[in-house]
């Protein structure tokens, strides 16, 4: 069925998708997404009936799901072994960790694509080599329990203050992804986002052979490097790339259904290119399509407790001890949102 598109939707399209990209990957997903903003529309959404969500989510046990993200890094030098690990066994949480390449080939686990924010060094994690990127501190400027707990660069610059910074010299440093799978129980539940292109089926590899693909989400913002993923780890769960996600939030936008790529996570701000995302309609139209709506990240208490009760399918936070805190509260009184549709 053809319906007229609503006022200004065409113009807030061109305006929140990006450019045409290139490569035959991103032109197929890009032809699939362009699909929704066609002159001629068809309505999909209507009655096909609510589809099922990637079983990671159930064999995690407890819902919503609670993300470490960086392992956690409100409460100890992010998304090192320590603290990867502790989420993990002492906060029973998915651990969520991103992984670059090193400038000899190594796959390292570390947020930011520079050791800027987080280590006493400079420079991009892709111009090092693993010697160089373990010599660092990676406890240097962690500020447990404050912001997102590490310190401003400023501040961790500034020598008047290295008094308040308690992990520095403690051994703590960058792992390798080796490191990081051998460190952790086999039952672990991962969230891995690949941050560079071009180590996508070392990156597989690595992870088919831990034998962790039935509990693991994983996914780039880059939409070439999410396909690539995509069809070398089909067992595992997805997360939309930039161009997917900005096409089914769109969808809970419109008034008509349309055809965006499939993945099976739509892990979320709470708002972006001007649209709000925490909403019902925006949780109603992903699990319509067996979508799960995992938001980040999330640190107050207040917003974790509201997104709960509106039916998040879980949260990355850096503070996993507050969203288990929340929920198991909620839990408690009897009312922890309406869950899944």
């Amino acid at each position: 069925m053809l319906t007229a598109m609503p006022s200004g939707t065409l113009s807030r399209a061109r305006r929140l998708l990006p450019s045409r990209p290139a490569g035959a990957l991103r032109g197929r997903l890009w032809a699939q997404a362009a699909t929704g903003f066609a002159a001629a529309m068809v309505a999909l959404a209507s009655g096909c009936g609510d589809r099922t969500r990637h079983p990671f989510f159930d064999r995690v046990g407890e819902a919503p799901v609670i993300f470490a993200h960086r392992g956690g890094g409100g409460l100890g030098p992010e998304a090192t072994l320590p603290v990867l690990l502790a989420a993990h066994t002492d906060l029973h949480a998915v651990v969520e960790f991103d992984v670059h390449r090193s400038r000899d080939g190594r796959l390292v686990v570390i947020h930011d694509e520079t050791v800027d924010r987080t280590t006493n060094g400079t420079g991009r994690v892709v111009d090092l080599d693993l010697a160089s990127l373990q010599a660092l501190d990676a406890g240097h400027c962690a500020l447990p329990g404050q912001g997102d707990g590490t310190a401003a660069p400023a501040l961790c610059r500034e020598p008047t203050a290295a008094a308040r910074f308690v992990f520095r010299g403690r051994g703590y440093r960058i792992p390798t992804l080796a490191e990081v799978l051998a460190a952790l129980p086999a039952e672990a539940f991962l969230s891995i986002e690949a941050k560079g292109a071009g180590f996508e089926a070392e990156l597989a590899s690595a992870l088919r052979t831990s034998g962790r693909l039935h509990r693991l989400v994983i996914g780039a913002e880059d939409d070439d490097v999410a396909a690539r993923l995509k069809d070398r780890l089909p067992e595992a769960a997805h997360f939309h790339p930039r161009a997917a996600a900005t096409c089914l939030a769109l969808a809970s936008k419109a008034a008509f259904g349309y055809s965006c790529p499939a993945y099976e996570v739509f892990a979320s701000p709470l708002e972006g290119a001007g649209l709000r995302l925490d909403t019902a309609g925006m949780l109603s139209t992903a699990h319509r399509r067996g979508i799960a709506v995992v938001y980040w990240t999330v640190n107050d208490e207040a917003t974790l407790e509201r997104l709960f009760r509106l039916g998040a399918d879980g949260v990355y936070t850096d503070y996993p001890d507050r969203a288990r805190r929340v929920r198991d509260r909620l839990r408690g009184s009897g009312d922890a949102g309406p869950g899944r549709p």
